[in-house]
């Protein structure tokens, strides 16, 4: 079963509540996630402690987090009292994928777990296309998905 680490998941929140910061735009379009992605974008920043505090989240990880998505072109900060964090992009642009491999690395190793990965019974190749459609599948989606808008 695949599962994502602590870390990712609260990196998928921190980007939802970004993304979700971004919907109040004027003249957008929505997306089938009810997500708009056309419009003038406010950049609206967003402190990272204010979303750590609404989801129940250590603050120093979340901030920790913010920093890698940051070094990884994800999200851009600005300091001061209207300070925080947004999204580098339009948050149908940014791959879960992308975002995944930043905090976690590979997601799935695809190989056998045999010694030296040497597969005598075929599971390696079994490993190696759930891998391959995992990342598809992933691949697919945006930041954008995770958003519910009403």
């Amino acid at each position: 079963m695949f599962r994502l680490s602590q870390k990712s998941d609260y990196g998928l929140i921190l980007l939802s509540n970004l993304a979700l910061a971004q919907t109040h735009l004027r003249g957008g379009v929505k997306s089938e996630s009810g997500l708009h992605l056309g419009g003038v974008a406010t950049n609206r920043y967003v402190s990272v402690s204010d979303i750590a505090r609404k989801n129940q989240i250590s603050p120093k990880f979340l901030s920790q987090i913010a920093s890698e998505l940051k070094r990884a072109g994800i999200l851009v900060s600005r300091e001061g009292a209207s300070g925080g964090y947004t999204l580098a992009k339009s948050a149908n642009q940014i791959k879960l994928l992308d975002v995944l491999k930043v905090l976690d690395g590979e997601l799935v190793k695809g190989e056998c777990f045999e010694e030296g990965h040497e597969c005598s019974c075929g599971a390696g190749e079994m490993w190696a296309d759930m891998k391959m459609q995992m990342e598809e599948t992933i691949g697919k989606k945006t930041v954008a998905d995770l958003v519910v808008t009403k």
